[in-house]
């Protein structure tokens, strides 16, 4: 079995201070916030999701709590590549345990099923594929991938649809649009 071709998606940066950083990519290079909110992980981190595309629900997310010298994994919190399925993701698995890979996270964020693994060099690589819904972002439920498609979709659809803010991704992507053509009107 060949490994899938991922695209590229988006980036995870962990920053020193991350007003600073959310003024500098709002303001000078014109991404909209689309979600913010807490990480369940020690210290329980700021997450701040920015996009410019209303395709991507982020294109960069900032991680307050970079210390000098980085935290662990370093600066570079993720690089993060779409795959077409969850067959797909699955095969992203295989492949990198054939290439040495024995750590792996598989996650589902709602509005995403995703595998986090690290490079040979701790650098954090996420492949992951879309659902058809929106939930409030950051969302961090175990992805069991030894389960059917059907059963995964089930399972993430019941915990979406538990939301306040459960959308079809569809509505998420037009809002953003709009808010994005406004944004662009009024410079």
């Amino acid at each position: 079995m060949s490994s899938p071709r991922p695209r590229f998606s988006h980036i995870g940066l962990h920053v020193h201070d991350i007003d600073v950083m959310i003024d500098f990519y709002t303001t000078l290079l014109g991404l909209e916030i689309t979600d913010r909110g807490r990480l369940p992980l020690p210290s329980e981190p700021q997450i701040v999701f920015l996009s410019s595309d209303p395709e991507e629900h982020h294109q960069i997310a900032l991680i307050e709590g970079r210390r000098d010298g980085g935290i662990a994994g370093g600066v570079v919190n993720q690089i993060s590549f779409h795959v077409g399925d969850l067959a797909s993701l699955r095969a992203m698995k295989a492949a990198a345990e054939k290439a040495g890979v024995t750590r792996f996270l598989p996650v589902s964020h709602g509005r995403g099923w995703s595998l986090y693994f690290p490079d040979p060099e701790g650098n954090g690589i996420e492949c992951f594929v879309d659902t058809p819904w929106h939930v409030r972002q950051p969302v961090v439920e175990p992805l069991d991938l030894s389960l059917s498609d059907a059963e995964i979709l089930a399972r993430t659809e019941a915990t979406c649809r538990a939301a306040p803010d459960f959308q079809p991704i569809a509505s998420w992507k037009a809002a953003l649009a709009k808010r994005l053509a406004e944004r662009e009107a009024a410079s």
